[in-house]
């Protein structure tokens, strides 16, 4: 039986303690509270069962047994929505309801704690959300009072979209000073990571982006973000140069090209 794997055409963006996840290919999103937000986080292909369970033990100060069936309820959720890959079995059976019932009711009478069994609960998605979704891979603690976070984006259609940065309509922009810090203009189609990166105190940063007739999208990221997924070694193009001002033109916005910008994003997943 297969180490579990979530989906990786997801996004993800940090909710309080949780997690909150974009499924584009059902078009459909989540929240999943801490217990699942950490289970999910270390389904990467690599990771056992019996490291998941070690996972949770250590997190949240169980026995070993408790974490095992903790365990075994979370990738029952996660499966039942869709955000493990179908190879990716759960270490025992998907629980029945009547079962899993019977299966709550014995972990909250071994003392578990309410809070923290595993939630993933479908939320409604805003009509016209748009194509572009901007994504944040990393938060890197540089050990001198800084911090590095990695950004890219996911363009769920089937051609370039061009999101300039327009401080007076703001549909490209840090919501904090200073408002471009390097991020892209041109959104290629497909999974894009490490596509830029900016290095900053650690308060929370948000960078959002808006197509036209299509709602915000958001993501950001602060000292507690943590790094799921480690920066790659090397990267082909590397994270462009973060700047304080947009680039400098005329007219104040980026120049107008027929193509993407000189610095390209990161190769796609």
């Amino acid at each position: 039986m297969g180490n579990p794997q979530r989906n990786t055409s997801v996004i993800t963006e940090a909710v309080g303690d949780g997690l909150g996840v974009f499924d584009p290919q059902h078009n459909q999103s989540y929240v999943l509270n801490a217990t699942s937000a950490l289970v999910f986080q270390h389904c990467d292909g690599q990771t056992t069962p019996q490291q998941l369970t070690e996972c949770l033990r250590r997190k949240f100060n169980l026995p070993r047994g408790q974490a095992e069936q903790l365990l075994t309820l979370t990738l029952d959720e996660l499966q039942k929505a869709g955000l493990l890959q179908s190879g990716a079995a759960p270490t025992q059976p998907a629980v029945p309801m009547p079962a899993r019932r019977q299966f709550v009711k014995a972990l909250v009478g071994t003392g578990l704690a309410l809070v923290l069994l595993p939630v993933v609960a479908p939320v409604t998605v805003q009509a016209a959300e748009g194509d572009v979704f901007p994504t944040l891979q990393c938060v890197v603690n540089n050990g001198d009072g800084t911090y590095t976070a990695y950004f890219g984006y996911v363009n769920t259609s089937s051609l370039p979209v061009v999101i300039p940065v327009e401080p007076i309509f703001a549909k490209n922009m840090f919501t904090t000073n200073p408002k471009y810090r390097g991020q892209p203009t041109v959104f290629l189609p497909g999974t894009y990571n490490w596509v830029f990166s900016v290095v900053f105190d650690g308060s929370k940063i948000t960078w959002m982006i808006k197509q036209d007739n299509a709602a915000r999208q958001q993501v950001s990221a602060d000292a507690n973000s943590g790094c799921p997924n480690p920066p790659p070694t090397t990267t082909p193009a590397g994270p462009p140069t973060t700047t304080s001002g947009p680039p400098p033109t005329t007219s104040g916005l980026p120049p107008t090209t027929s193509g993407p910008p000189i610095t390209t994003p990161g190769v796609p997943d």
